[in-house]
């Protein structure tokens, strides 16, 4: 009965910082992480219940989950809140959320519909590459501008993940179709750039958000000299993170200032941060300001 009584306790414990999870990182805070290792196993899995479903995770001894048929160790999650408690709920919120947008990804099916191309970082890839144990072509990377590449992926409305090489089997697609296919998909997915953005005022940082991953918009070139020309031929983009571009329509010190100054807060922010990079439109492409 003791035994039950806790597992209750960390239970609702769970669905109380599920709700949490909603409402910030400071709100987060306010919910007690249990200090044992049990009870920390039931209380992250029952976050990820919330996210993934019941059947899906399962408690297979202290500090490590099931997550359908993979393992998930918590040894460095709970050490890390044994040794900083002020901030073990953010570490956790943060640790649910990727393991439950990994999880997602991984079951997405290889099909054509899905295919999109995806603005990265080279870091980013690089590190995806090995993680999959991969080499430096094993997603396909290709030069976009400064530190960016565009890769093929599968896209939902729930997970992104990228195109490996078994998946090119399964389509029975070269590498060329599968790039040709997901840029046909990503420009059908998107609506024209006028149709969202409207030219920003002189000092003003406009932003492009939503549930489609902006940034892809970026691969479109032409698709932004009206904006250009409506801004008197200056146009200047960021993509801090995966669903969204902020731009301005003039290079003055100050306008360039408060464009930094929120590429730095959506990026500290996001769950997927992208790019601090400055870019300015040009007929021929995109160039990193300096």
């Amino acid at each position: 009965m003791p035994n039950q009584r806790s597992r209750l306790r960390h239970a609702l414990a769970a669905t109380a910082a599920a709700a949490a999870l909603l409402q910030g990182p400071a709100f987060a805070q306010a919910v007690a992480v249990p200090q044992d290792a049990a009870g920390f196993t039931d209380y992250v899995a029952g976050l990820l219940r919330q996210q993934l479903g019941n059947e899906t995770v399962s408690v297979r001894e202290p500090l490590t989950l099931g997550i359908a048929d993979q393992r998930s160790r918590l040894d460095k999650l709970y050490a890390g809140c044994q040794s900083n408690r002020g901030n073990c709920a953010d570490d956790v919120s943060v640790f649910v959320k990727t393991t439950a947008e990994h999880f997602r990804a991984s079951t997405i099916p290889a099909t054509r519909e899905s295919l999109r191309l995806a603005v990265r970082t080279a870091q980013s890839v690089q590190q995806a590459q090995r993680e999959a144990g991969g080499d430096a072509t094993t997603f396909r990377p290709r030069p976009f501008v400064g530190p960016l590449v565009i890769v093929p992926v599968f896209d939902t409305a729930r997970a992104t993940r990228l195109v490996s090489e078994k998946d090119y089997k399964t389509l029975n697609l070269s590498v060329d179709q599968v790039r040709d296919e997901a840029r046909k998909n990503t420009y059908n997915a998107l609506p024209q750039v006028l149709q969202t953005a409207r030219p920003a005022e002189p000092g003003q940082v406009a932003k492009l958000d939503g549930v489609v991953p902006q940034p892809g918009r970026l691969v479109f070139i032409d698709d932004w000299k009206p904006l250009a020309d409506a801004q008197r031929g200056t146009l200047i983009v960021a993509a801090p993170a995966n669903d969204t571009v902020l731009y301005v329509g003039d290079d003055v010190p100050a306008t360039l200032d408060a464009l930094r100054g929120q590429v730095r807060e959506i990026m500290g922010k996001s769950a997927n941060p992208l790019s601090d990079v400055l870019l300015r439109w040009s007929p021929s492409g995109w160039v990193p300001l300096r």
